[in-house]
């Protein structure tokens, strides 16, 4: 009787084990590959996404402190001006606080992407990059060992992004505060 194993018949699909087994190996690589695809996506629309909340924010804090100085500052009647005024203050505050907690969100975000770009995740099947970890080491120790002509020790520990998520918000929520006192006193 002839032999009928797999060896006998090359030209025969191959039998279910055999194809259970390629198409695990294969769908596990395809699956590591566009997962990598998605990551990498994702941290390109989580940049985008910071730089245009970034924007916005700024644009439309420059037209309510416009509004808001023009309010405070006019010389007919100030006392009349001062609901709205202080109205516009109060907003141009409660839109950086709103902005201040989604750059935040989005900051912490963007660095888990990058940190599962780096290191890779056993959870999202992506193996990561030794290569843009190391660079990132390295750079954070040159950044942290950076001599600034200016005597502010703190600034290299963080990141510029973190500085641009953190330090605007609450320059522009100190200067609100600023308006609002200034609206105040000017009014009475």
């Amino acid at each position: 009787m002839p032999d009928v194993g797999p060896q006998a018949r090359p030209n025969q699909p191959p039998t279910p084990t055999q194809r259970e087994r390629e198409t695990r190996s294969t769908g596990a690589d395809l699956v590591a590959e566009g997962a990598m695809q998605i990551v990498w996506e994702d941290r390109w629309h989580e940049e985008e996404v910071f730089a245009s909340r970034l924007s916005f924010y700024l644009l439309a804090q420059s037209f309510l402190v416009f509004a808001a100085v023009e309010a405070t500052l006019s010389s007919v009647a100030p006392s009349r001006w001062l609901p709205l005024a202080l109205i516009i203050d109060l907003a141009g505050l409660v839109l950086t606080l709103v902005f201040w907690y989604a750059l935040t969100e989005n900051l912490r975000r963007l660095d888990a992407v990058k940190e599962i770009v780096a290191e890779g995740s056993p959870q999202v099947g992506v193996r990561g990059y030794r290569e843009i970890g190391a660079i990132r080491t390295a750079h954070h120790e040159r950044r942290s060992q950076r001599r600034l002509p200016i005597p502010f020790s703190i600034l290299p520990k963080w990141s510029p992004s973190w500085w641009l998520a953190q330090g605007i918000p609450a320059l522009l929520g100190a200067m609100w505060i600023a308006l609002i006192a200034t609206a105040v006193v000017t009014a009475g």
